[in-house]
């Protein structure tokens, strides 16, 4: 295995992450590659794509992310670049083609085996299940808030599809955190391979208790906000460690960046020529048009074989966190729990 120092980011992202100091005037990337990293995730998963261990079956890919910046380091001005000219028409085309199409391909499948399961006539079942599909609501690309029992709804939907990933982005999350305390709680199940247990309600006249479809769904998280704000020494503080201690710690990748890094030199000839630079709206193009094609029917449910060489070097890492991790005191539950996973959150990365 090569040392850290001498590995190289991927290319792809590196050259967004480039973008996005220049478009920002922050040279500090941390914030960007993580922000960069949950976004590919975003994308991948939405098309199920998924990577071929060898040792623990298919694995999804899917971004957990606490991404910590100081006020003013460009964190909402990268977002709002990303969502709006990188991911945008990967977003529109999905939202519009992809996933109509697939549930279109789905639900008689669905209503099918129901019919054979039950002996009923297969056009009234799928009646049925259109109708159950479409009171699920619409299909929501990402959201900022919400309740166990929305997302279980949500997930309901995607299950029925056979498509999509639920997708949780909170800002100012040191505001929020409390808040949003049950539907973190569900995401804690989600993570691994995207499983979580339905809620036992009452089944009455009003409200019927719909069948259960066992499948798996990804599902993505982004928490990013001001390290002021969530590092308070109060409330909020002992609740992001009790969540961490509960799960979060092996799940997240981490970015904390303490400052800006703002050339205050420039000029504003300088500063406008960096947020107008052609080379940079012709990369965000390039990759917009890219992600663009990512969202085809052919890409649905890939798989990405892993060789016995990247097993090796992945079980060669495992062993490295794990050694780093016994070598910390008891005391330290959370700092072991990360670094020992870190080779888990490595593989979700990488695919």
């Amino acid at each position: 295995m090569k040392t850290f120092e001498e590995m190289a980011y991927h290319p792809k992202s590196e050259e967004l992450v480039e973008v996005l100091c220049n478009k920002t005037q922050n040279s500090n990337p941390l914030f960007f590659r993580v922000l960069v990293g949950y976004y590919f995730g975003v994308v991948a998963s939405m098309m199920r794509a998924s990577i071929a261990t060898h040792d623990r079956g298919d694995i999804p890919v899917n971004i957990y992310a606490l991404n910590l910046s100081t006020s003013g380091s460009g964190k909402g001005f990268s977002t709002n670049i990303i969502e709006n000219e990188v991911i945008h028409l990967f977003r529109q085309r999905f939202l519009e083609e992809t996933f109509p199409q697939l549930a279109e391909m789905n639900l008689p499948k669905l209503a099918l085996k129901r019919a054979n399961r039950k002996s009923t006539d297969p056009d009234e079942e799928l009646i049925r299940v259109q109708k159950e599909f479409d009171a699920a609501g619409h299909m929501v690309f990402s959201f900022d808030s919400g309740t166990p029992a929305a997302v279980k709804q949500m997930r309901h939907k995607l299950l029925m599809a056979d498509a999509g990933s639920v997708n949780l982005q909170i800002d100012e999350i040191g505001s929020n955190l409390v808040g949003n305390v049950d539907v973190l709680n569900t995401f804690l199940e989600l993570y691994d391979v995207g499983l979580i247990k339905q809620k036992l309600t009452k089944n009455t006249n009003e409200n019927t208790r719909g069948e259960e479809i066992i499948g798996r769904t990804p599902t993505n998280m982004l928490l990013f906000g001001t390290p002021s704000k969530l590092l308070n020494g109060g409330k909020t503080e002992e609740e992001l460690y009790s969540m961490l201690e509960t799960g979060y710690a092996r799940r997240c990748l981490f970015g904390y960046s303490r400052a800006g890094n703002k050339d205050t030199r420039l000029t504003p000839e300088q500063v406008y020529d960096m947020l107008t630079n052609k080379a940079s709206n012709t990369v965000l193009q390039s990759l917009a048009d890219r992600l663009e094609l990512l969202a085809d029917m052919s890409n649905v449910n890939k798989r990405i074989m892993m060789s016995k060489d990247t097993s090796l070097l992945l079980i060669e890492y495992r062993l490295k966190c794990e050694k780093e991790a016994n070598a910390l005191p008891e005391h330290e539950e959370i700092k072991k729990a990360e670094i020992s996973h870190r080779y888990f959150k490595a593989l979700k990365l990488a695919g």
